[in-house]
């Protein structure tokens, strides 16, 4: 399979969809919370707990790589141009 020449264009939509999806599960998580009683949150809580859940509150470590170093080559093709 023949590899395609890298996009700028193509990586900047890619970084700028994925803020848009951070917003969008930043809003959904915000809405989902809000509508919570409190004994339903305290039984999630528990299952959570029981379940020996560790929540992670941060994307995962590739995927913060991959916006790092396309955020740092469209800074270095911005500079450039």
């Amino acid at each position: 399979m023949a590899q395609k020449p890298f996009n700028p264009s193509e990586a900047k939509r890619w970084v700028d969809g994925q803020r848009a999806a951070q917003e969008i599960i930043k809003r959904e998580r915000v809405r989902f919370l809000l509508s919570l009683t409190p004994e339903k949150s305290h039984a999630i809580y528990l299952a959570l707990w029981q379940a020996n859940y560790n929540i992670r509150k941060e994307p995962s470590f590739v995927l913060l790589r991959m916006r790092q170093c396309v955020e740092r080559w469209a800074k270095k093709v911005e500079a450039n141009q």
